[in-house]
């Protein structure tokens, strides 16, 4: 084994530029063979009198160090796509440690270890978190079916891998089906609409592709932007088949890379594994470890939801109509409606709205943002320079507070065709205590999947942008700011999803605050700030016509409920999603629309919990309404929040709630209303 391995050497900060394929498999080799003999040793010395230092601590360290590695092999994977050595490599080691894992969690006897440290008299002593550690960690054994039959155990382990299976052949699908479609425009006109620095990247696309003209690829934040400024309608038309027909049997590449079987499969193997572990379906076992108590409690929110957001979808349905009527358009079809909002709120707010983004240069309201962040809560944003990194545009912040580093986050800005088609949180490292007392510093990588700047155009953010990354950041900063020495318990990976969620959701509130808003803009050329007439027209022209995006959420989580809470009745996914589309016909989807078939967040970790989303988003509602009451820039506000909801351990979200607003959450928040 050569010493240099970068994956075998105690390290603040991952070497990314330092590693190799050739380094991954015997890294992998030698952290599971160490880690099996730290196994063989705790069950050796642990199984009379078992202690929290020596067997606890123990397997979390040994978890944690195999759980780093794969998480720093995952960020490399989205630059090194094109590298068929390095993938190989990289999916031996994924391999290796979903072995691994299933092999400690069959363990009987590291599992009767554990159960003697709960059953035992110093374990009477322990404190709530402890407590909370231990059965968390019990929990996980039971959930992999340590308790069941041998034969049983025997299936949920095949049930597992061809689980895992299933979603990577899902993914790939929608990988394949995305790199399958362009679009080639030669004819200038038919780019009406776009901005110049959107028609620049379609041009760069072509040169790249070897073809003239302007080039559309398929991917989501074309989709989102095309849907809304092409004003060349058949354009519109032709993305939105592709795009709502991807990995299915519909649209310009039928039956291709069809996730219809895989989707049925996988939902069918996910109902057998809930059964076996005595779940009466998959929505039932996840709901298990979340806030929410049941899939029924889940839908009568959703449902209360969709009433509550009805009387505005279907004014907003109607307003559209009219007003595209004028337009030309006598009947509104799928691809129309966020097209004419857009033109409806440029017409009514064409001098609040436009250019707004340019007084939101990407650089400079990170940190301003970054400012904010440091006088809200407390600690220090210093960005770094002396750091590898894995892609040149990537940027590091050390987090310190009193002089002492406390965690790291990594900012990755711009979306990648190898990178995930979507915004997210990843985190490398939890923290956590050692029993000498060594913390591990936590790590988080924010990245926004935002266009990448092209041409002489600056990096600038519209407020769907500023949205994202205040998203993200609120995720980054629970990450690192958490106090809890217990591995299970302190990173946001650890959190049930209708709470992870929250401090994401808190923190897109703060796009809202004009209090914020007025203070981090500065035009990119004169650095003049925005007047408070301005912002306060613009958020009010942003927020109308949003009702469409609320119910296409809902539709999200109901149809991801739907499909995990039974074995649908006999129903195909599609009969499904049909079924879930009566509840909301406002949407007037065509009946070609597969939408299910690219619903990563299937197979992403938020299966039969999408409703997350929305049920934090409500609770992060409430919350805020005491930020914008005491103000935004209120020092003990911000201190309160960061006790009440960032301090880690396994405080319940509803006790955060209680502690930081003085009572508890209004229980008509979640309850069932006549719709």
């Amino acid at each position: 084994m050569p010493p240099a391995n970068p994956l075998l050497q105690r390290w603040q900060l991952p070497a990314w530029s330092e590693l190799q394929a050739e380094h991954l498999v015997p890294a992998f080799d030698a952290i599971v063979a160490d880690n099996q003999r730290i196994i063989a040793e705790v069950i050796a010395t642990q199984t009379v009198h078992p202690n929290w230092d020596d067997l606890v601590i123990a397997i979390d360290e040994a978890d944690a160090r195999i759980a780093e590695a794969i998480a720093i092999i995952e960020v490399l994977d989205t630059v090194k796509g094109t590298d068929a050595d390095w993938l190989a490599q990289s999916a031996q080691c994924s391999l290796t440690a979903k072995r691994y894992r299933s092999q400690k969690f069959a363990n009987l006897a590291l599992y009767r270890t554990y159960q003697g440290l709960e059953r035992s008299s110093i374990a009477r002593s322990f404190d709530a978190f402890r407590k909370a550690s231990l059965a968390k960690t019990l929990l996980g054994f039971r959930l992999t079916g340590i308790e069941l039959p041998a034969r049983q155990r025997e299936r949920l382990a095949a049930i597992t891998v061809d689980i895992d299976l299933q979603q990577q052949l899902f993914l790939i699908n929608v990988e394949r089906s995305n790199a399958a479609w362009t679009r080639q425009i030669d004819e200038f006109a038919t780019l009406d609409g776009l901005s110049a620095a959107f028609k620049d990247q379609l041009l760069l696309n072509a040169r790249q592709a070897g073809k003239t003209g302007w080039l559309l690829t398929l991917d989501r934040n074309t989709y989102e932007y095309l849907m809304k400024n092409a004003s060349h309608r058949r354009l519109r038309e032709e993305y939105f088949v592709a795009f709502n027909t991807r990995a299915s049997d519909q649209g310009p590449h039928a039956n291709r890379f069809d996730n219809g079987p895989v989707l049925e499969k996988l939902l069918a193997l996910r109902h057998e594994k809930a059964r076996l572990l005595g779940f009466e379906s998959f929505a039932h076992l996840r709901l298990s470890q979340q806030m929410a108590t049941s899939p029924a409690q889940v839908e009568a929110f959703l449902k209360q939801q969709i009433a509550h957001n009805r009387a505005a979808l279907e004014r907003d349905t109607q307003d559209l109509q009219v007003f595209a009527a004028t337009q030309g358009v006598e009947e509104l079809q799928a691809w129309d409606y966020d097209y004419f909002a857009e033109q409806w709120r440029q017409q009514h707010s064409a001098s609040t709205l436009k250019g707004l983004r340019q007084y939101f240069a990407l650089d400079e309201t990170l940190r301003r943002f970054c400012q904010f962040i440091e006088h809200l809560l407390g600690i220090k944003l210093t960005e770094r320079k002396d750091h590898t990194h894995w892609h040149e545009k990537v940027r590091l912040l050390e987090v310190s507070e009193y002089d002492q580093v406390i965690g790291f986050i990594y900012f990755d800005p711009f979306h990648r065709t190898d990178a995930p088609d979507y915004a997210l949180t990843h985190t490398v490292r939890d923290h956590r205590i050692s029993a000498e007392g060594r913390p591990a510093l936590p790590i988080a990588i924010l990245h926004c999947n935002f266009p990448p700047v092209s041409g002489d155009h600056p990096g600038v953010l519209s407020h769907k942008d500023l949205r994202v990354l205040f998203h993200e950041f609120g995720h980054c900063l629970q990450h690192v700011l958490t106090r809890s020495p217990h591995h299970n318990l302190s990173g946001i990976s650890q959190m049930a999803r209708d709470s992870g969620e929250f401090a994401g959701q808190l923190f897109e509130q703060l796009s809202l605050s004009e209090e914020l808003l007025r203070w981090l803009s500065a035009h990119y050329e004169s650095h003049v700030p925005l007047d408070h007439t301005r912002i306060t027209s613009a958020l009010t022209a942003i927020a109308a016509h949003t009702s469409r995006e609320t119910a296409t959420l809902l539709l999200e989580a109901l149809l991801d409920l739907e499909l995990h809470r039974s074995d649908a009745n006999g129903r195909n996914v599609q009969q499904c999603f049909d079924a879930v589309q009566q509840q909301i016909p406002q949407l007037n989807l065509p009946a070609y629309c597969r939408f299910a078939n690219s619903f990563d967040y299937v197979v992403t970790g938020y299966e039969a919990s999408v409703y997350a989303y929305k049920w934090s988003g409500v609770l992060a509602s409430e919350a805020f309404k005491r930020v914008e009451r005491e103000g935004v820039f209120n020092t003990q506000t911000g201190r309160d929040l960061r006790e009440a909801f960032f301090s880690g351990d396994s405080v319940s979200l509803p006790s955060a709630m209680e502690k930081f607003l003085g009572k508890p959450v209004p229980a008509e928040l979640f309850s069932a209303r006549p719709g």
